[in-house]
């Protein structure tokens, strides 16, 4: 519309300037015509004075023609460029914000009204694109920048503040009160500069249930005809607050209760809460949205993708605001769509400059994805910026500040992460991270430890002592914190997930049977959706648990659908990691040309994988994939080549999903390339340095006790006794619970007996 005008009055000016040019400028410049006596009317210069009547008309007519129509365009032109003005004027949106209102009544079962109102107006005038509305978090936002989270409501002197604190232009207070059952609510807009009364608005209604059905939106119209112009005299918006949210107050209330249980990380009571308000109306679209963020949390994968198509189908029932954090969810969690996800996610900060959620996610987006470390530093800072306190972006900032290298600013963002929440464990648990990463293992397992002390249920920091003394070959230790975990772990799903990192810790130790079991037990602890779910990751170690004890076809069955967990939200990667896992196989069944043509396809999908870490690490993994081809084609040079580029495997995240992968594939090519080749001297140095104590020297990677072994037979090839009975003893008492007929353990007590007799 706003184009229309301004074309309209562009070619209105060019018309006027032509017309006025051709009729009246060239004529006077020529002397046809003159100026009148009654100036600034034109007559023709020619006139003769004894002209017949009917012709001094026309002539009279002729005079008054070409001013009439002049002063006519001038007027249009002056009604156009007004309300051109008027119209971009009206299109700035102006900023209001809708605090707690009283509650009149006298009756505190109506109490959870004075946030329910502001919340349901707040989401009803943000329909309006001539409004822009301080959101209730952002309201909080600002409330925890004045030392003021504490404060139960937002009274009328603390509403002035944060709004001059924010810009806003136009303030909403309000009251309800209640007499019989009519229920009455009466607000104020107030210009926050002036304090002056812009407008008073009322509504009533029978019960309230009249809230919802008619009050919210009577208030709203009122409301934004009071604060704009547009509203007022050009367009209404069309206000109905049961097409955005609910019918029932009771659900919204439970709703916004969940809600805030969710805010605050209470994945499980925030859960409750929003399913209580889907019981009550099975259309709520937003409740689904937050309940399937509340499972997430819950690591309930089945129910949340359930929520979150449910959230999708009701999509035409949410905000704009709303509708778009669906379809990035959707689009990233059901479709695999990240390219639209992307698109989404730009868009959100543009229509909602203030919504740190929305920078936090896109900067996610660039760190994660896209590696553009400076526009993810940048959207951090701009959510950091909104909300000085926001966890999530002060974590984000010390990640990604890791991720590059540059240490000290992470380590400033972590203790300035733990001072903003003392009682915290998160703050911690993340400087653990950081020093892991570091290769600073002592300093990483105590602030792992800090964590556990200051919340004993912190069930993610026990998987990762766990894994460092996994690093120490201290197994016990491991088991012991893994144990703990299943203890603490807040959900089945959860739960599960310790199953899995048992499954593998037995399995690593020899004890194959026990993993198995450890695996089985998953699916008894879930429900059958839920373990349907959780099925791909799961049955994924399965089918790598069967490949370690030589039972290849069971091995091919499990990993042939599985795919990598990563590979959900990447198709590439997915792709990719069935055809690595069924070319080992392959190659363990000598079906060379067969894992010949997965390598191509490997080769060619691994510039698809959206994740650069990812990326590298497959390309790795590919290297000792050719090389393995290679030594089983008796490429022995070529193989060794290779082999040594795939050992140099990092684990940056002690509990990311691929230490099973890191772990489960064994990168001692090069040492068995060595070994064929004859040089046993090269294969020695090679298991000598992957099972080097310092953990750092090894990429932070697990000693395979297997390799102990090898390296105890190489040594006792060269005579060296007292170093083949040490690596003999060390495999023997790691695996000391590994299953009774695994041959590798049987050899192994054989050959220490013997040459403890020579």
């Amino acid at each position: 519309m706003e184009l229309i005008f301004l074309l309209l009055t562009i070619l209105g000016i060019i018309i006027a300037i032509i017309f006025g040019y051709l009729q009246v400028v060239v004529p006077f410049i020529k002397g046809e015509v003159r100026f009148s006596r009654r100036f600034p009317f034109v007559e023709t210069a020619e006139a003769a004075p004894a002209a017949k009547p009917h012709r001094r008309k026309k002539k009279k007519r002729k005079r008054f023609l070409i001013p009439g129509l002049a002063i006519g365009i001038l007027i249009i032109l002056f009604v156009l460029i007004r309300f051109l003005v008027f119209q971009a004027k009206a299109i700035e949106q102006v900023p209001i914000a809708v605090i707690n209102f009283t509650n009149r009544t006298g009756d505190e079962q109506f109490d959870y009204l004075c946030a329910a109102i502001p919340n349901l107006l707040i989401t009803n005038l943000e329909q309006s694109k001539h409004l822009s509305i301080m959101t209730w978090e952002r309201m909080h936002d600002l409330l925890k920048i004045l030392g003021k989270e504490d404060a139960r409501a937002v009274d009328e002197d603390l509403g002035f503040e944060i709004c001059e604190m924010d810009d806003i232009h136009a303030i909403v207070i309000g009251s309800f009160t209640k007499a019989g059952n009519m229920f009455v609510t009466e607000a104020k807009v107030l210009d926050v500069r002036s304090k002056k009364l812009l407008k008073s608005v009322s509504s009533d209604g029978e019960g309230v249930a009249s809230i919802l059905k008619t009050q919210i939106d009577e208030l709203s119209k009122d409301i934004a005809r009071g604060v704009s112009r547009y509203e007022r005299v050009i367009e209404t918006t069309k206000f109905n607050i049961e097409d955005v949210t609910t019918n029932s107050m009771e659900a919204y209330n439970y709703f916004l209760r969940g809600r805030d249980e969710y805010e605050k990380f209470y994945f499980e009571e925030a859960a409750r809460y929003l399913e209580k308000a889907i019981e009550i109306d099975s259309t709520f679209a937003s409740a689904y949205l937050y309940l399937a963020f509340a499972f997430g949390g819950l690591d309930y994968g089945e129910a949340y993708t359930e929520a979150l198509k449910k959230a999708k189908a009701l999509s035409h029932k949410a905000t704009d605001r709303e509708k778009l954090w669906i379809d990035a969810w959707y689009a990233r969690d059901i479709e695999n769509d990240l390219e639209t996800r992307f698109r989404i996610l730009k868009l959100l900060p543009k229509k909602y400059p203030k919504d740190k959620r929305a920078h936090r996610f896109l900067g996610v987006y660039y760190w994660a994805v896209e590696k553009d470390y400076g526009a993810a530093i940048k959207e951090s800072k701009i959510a950091l910026a909104l909300d000085p306190t926001y966890g999530w972006s002060i974590m984000d900032l010390a990640y990604i500040y890791t991720e590059i290298g540059d240490y000290d600013k992470a380590i400033e963002y972590f203790k300035f992460y733990a001072a903003t929440f003392p009682g915290d464990a998160n703050p911690f648990d993340s400087m653990g991270d950081l020093y892991f990463q570091m290769g600073r293992l002592d300093d990483a397992l105590a602030k792992y430890m800090e964590a556990i002390y200051v919340k004993p249920d912190f069930w993610d920091a026990n998987l990762k002592i766990a894994y460092i003394h996994a690093l120490q070959e201290d197994y016990e230790g491991a088991l012991k914190w893994i144990g703990q975990n299943i203890t603490v772990a807040p959900s089945p799903g959860i739960k599960a997930h310790g199953y899995r990192r048992k499954a593998f810790y037995d399995a690593h130790l020899g004890n194959f049977h026990q993993a198995i079991n450890d695996l089985d037990t998953i699916k008894h602890i879930l429900s059958p959706t839920e373990f349907e779910e959780d099925k791909a990751v799961t049955e994924w170690v399965r089918g790598w648990v069967y490949y370690s004890v030589q039972e290849y076809e069971r091995s091919r069955d499990y990993l042939r659908f599985c795919g990598y967990q990563a590979g959900w939200h990447d198709p590439a990667l997915s792709v990719v990691d069935s055809n690595f896992c069924l070319a080992i196989i392959d190659l363990k069944q000598e079906q060379h040309n067969s894992a010949r043509t997965r390598l191509a396809i490997i080769d060619s999908l691994l510039p698809d994988i959206i994740i650069s870490r990812d990326r590298e690490e497959m390309r790795m993994y590919q290297h000792a994939l050719y090389a393995e081809l290679l030594l089983a084609e008796d490429s022995v040079d070529k193989a060794i080549a290779l082999g040594q580029k795939a050992s140099g495997a990092i684990v940056h995240d002690p509990n990311r999903t691929n230490i099973f992968f890191e772990n489960f594939f064994a990168v001692d090519v090069a040492a068995r390339a060595y070994i064929k080749k004859g040089d046993i001297n090269r294969a020695i140095l090679e298991y000598e340095r992957l099972t080097d104590p310092d953990p750092n020297k090894r990429g932070r990677c697990l000693i395979r006790p297997l390799w102990r072994y090898e390296l105890a037979k190489l040594y006792d090839q060269r005579d060296l006794k007292a170093k083949a009975i040490q690596q003999y003893q060390k495999f023997l008492d790691i695996w000391k619970t590994a299953d009774a007929d695994r041959p590798e353990f049987i050899d192994a007590k054989k050959r220490l007996a013997e040459l403890k007799a020579r």
